[in-house]
């Protein structure tokens, strides 16, 4: 009986072991594809930032043009006389349409934060760079609308003081081709919106540039998570 009693006891114990040894494999596994399921949306993620600094390179470029129209108007307004028309309507034109619409995509990132992956990445600085970084996105997005206002509140005037006379482009896809058609100075109301416009303008030139810097650094940790 003794004998049988420690029969008993060993396999049982072999059994629970087993148990144990297979549950922890599984747990393994399971962890292991989570792991690469985790690597491959911070791949992703990466690879979106490299687009997404190429759209706010883009972004950047056209936000200084339309700065550096809307600098022209405000100092020349005072002898508006001593430019052809051409000129004057070609900055009118820049300072009044320029703007931007920035489209990220968080598809991986929001991926992330749903199945619970995002408590994988062992680098708490990425997690809080990616949560920073759509925050700002959306803030940069908000500064676009107000911008997207003064335009509304400028357009009047562009479509009643000046005449499209080509159908040419510039690198941003606008129409440049304007004629100023009017013998009086820009309305002091139209100005002050005009540098309303431009102080939108370079407040939006800040926050891409700094988005700029921490995607370049966020992308760095991610390949020092990856690899």
């Amino acid at each position: 009986m003794k004998n049988l009693f420690v029969k008993y006891i060993a396999e049982l114990f072999i059994l629970i072991l087993s148990i144990s040894a297979s549950f922890a494999i599984e747990k393994s596994i399971t962890l292991d594809y989570k792991e690469t399921l985790k690597n491959q949306a911070l791949n992703r993620i990466k690879n979106n930032l490299e687009v997404d600094k190429k759209d706010l390179q883009f972004n950047i470029r056209v936000h200084q043009t339309a700065n550096k129209a809307c600098d022209w108007l405000i100092k020349s307004n005072e002898n508006l006389e001593n430019y052809s028309k051409d000129s004057i309507g070609y900055y009118l034109g820049l300072a009044i349409i320029s703007n931007t619409i920035f489209v990220d995509n968080q598809e991986e990132y929001r991926s992330l934060q749903n199945s619970g992956l995002i408590e994988l990445i062992e680098n708490d600085e990425i997690v809080t760079s990616l949560q920073n970084k759509y925050v700002a996105h959306g803030f940069m997005k908000q500064i676009e609308q107000f911008i997207l206002e003064d335009y509304k509140e400028l357009d009047h005037y562009l479509l009643n003081y000046t005449v499209l006379f080509g159908n040419d482009l510039n690198d941003f896809g606008y129409p440049f081709q304007r004629k100023f058609v009017s013998s009086e100075k820009i309305p002091q109301a139209i100005l002050e919106r005009i540098k309303q416009k431009n102080i939108n303008h370079l407040f939006y030139i800040k926050r891409i540039e700094t988005r700029i810097k921490k995607d370049t650094e966020l992308e760095e940790l991610i390949k020092k998570e990856l690899f």
